[in-house]
């Protein structure tokens, strides 16, 4: 009996020394170690300073503004697909020469610009040959540039929150606040007063101003279009549109208003919108577009005009535009619930 008692003894020490290895220490480990990347381990950045103006950007990557940086010429060229321009809510201030640019590319892929200003140059950023695709401009504020806020050459960009305003102020030359190419959406903009007392004057009898312009099967919408070419004159013929598009465009949900306001020339042609072949138009509001404008020999004005057919016009409110508001019986053309002035 002794003896089976020592071997029980002997068995519980042997399960109690067992059961506390299993259990493992209660002492509480060491805080887990960084696991985050910093941004310039995910998206190494290289930044872009007063100092390094002109700049020309010859390898795709990621670059950043610092602060505040103003130059005589051309900011910056790009020479590279794939890369990424930050203003970081600072500006790039040009002096006001012809044939300048904020950010200048041609046959360029794949570059985007966001957060910043662009003023005082000729054009505020150029994608210069058709060539270019892909390129995003997101929350810039183009303005006061000398022609053009926003040019882009090509096809399959996006321009979205972008404000493109007071361009084209003393041009003799034609003027966009926004102008795209094929296959390309701009949504959510402001473009206003652009062209606004410009003066068109010979070599350039013929000249217009567009707020926002694009190339076929581009989608617009959710933008503010207004005086756009007002109270600007030419010695020949002065074209206006609040948005100009080509064929197979989709325009939805903008507000397009006061475009050529107080315009005046020989001859002078406003547009609210114009659009050619093949259009969805939904959910517009156009109004006052070419009001008080004037013309010596010959005056056309429309609020919609559509100038190809096929197209579906729905839901739209067009009135108090100098002229027509409305482009009605267009062959093949489908028309739903507008409002439409007398």
């Amino acid at each position: 009996m002794k003896n089976f008692t020592t071997l029980l003894l002997a068995m519980a020490v042997v399960l109690a020394l067992s059961g506390a290895s299993w259990a493992g220490s209660l002492e509480p480990s060491a805080p887990p170690g960084p696991t985050m990347k910093t941004l310039d381990k995910v998206e190494p950045r290289i930044p872009i300073s007063k100092a390094d103006l002109p700049l020309t950007i010859s390898e795709s990557g990621s670059y950043y503004l610092i602060k505040d940086a103003n130059t005589v010429g051309t900011a910056i060229t790009v020479e590279a697909d794939n890369v990424t321009i930050d203003l970081m809510n600072y500006s790039l201030i040009g002096h006001g020469a012809a044939d300048t640019y904020g950010i200048y590319m041609s046959s360029r892929k794949n570059v985007e610009i966001r957060n910043g200003t662009i003023r005082g140059f000729d054009f505020g950023i150029m994608e210069h040959i058709h060539l270019g695709r892909g390129h995003r401009v997101i929350n810039v504020r183009a303005v006061s540039n000398g022609r053009s806020g926003i040019w882009l050459g090509g096809q399959q960009h996006l321009v979205k929150g972008c404000t493109a305003n007071s361009n084209g102020i003393s041009a003799t030359a034609g003027v966009e606040g926004i102008n795209v190419g094929h296959h390309s959406i701009v949504t959510d903009n402001v473009v206003c007063g652009n062209g606004q007392s410009a003066t068109f004057v010979t070599p350039f009898p013929s000249a217009s101003v567009s707020g926002i312009a694009t190339g076929y099967g581009s989608t617009v919408t959710g933008n503010m279009v207004c005086l756009n070419g007002s109270s600007a004159t030419a010695s020949g013929t002065l074209g206006v549109a609040g948005v100009n598009a080509g064929g197979g465009c989709t325009i939805t949900g903008n507000t397009v208003r006061l475009n050529g306001y107080q315009a005046s020339g020989p001859f002078v042609n406003i547009r609210g919108i114009s659009v050619s072949t093949g259009c969805t138009l939904i959910g517009n509001t156009v109004y006052e577009n070419g009001k008080s404008a004037t013309a010596s020999s010959g005056y056309t004005g429309y609020g919609i005009d559509l100038t190809g057919e096929y197209c579906l016009v729905a839901h739209n409110t067009a009135y108090d535009n100098n002229g027509t508001d409305m482009t009605l019986g267009v062959t093949g053309c489908v028309y739903d619930n507008n409002v439409v002035g007398p």
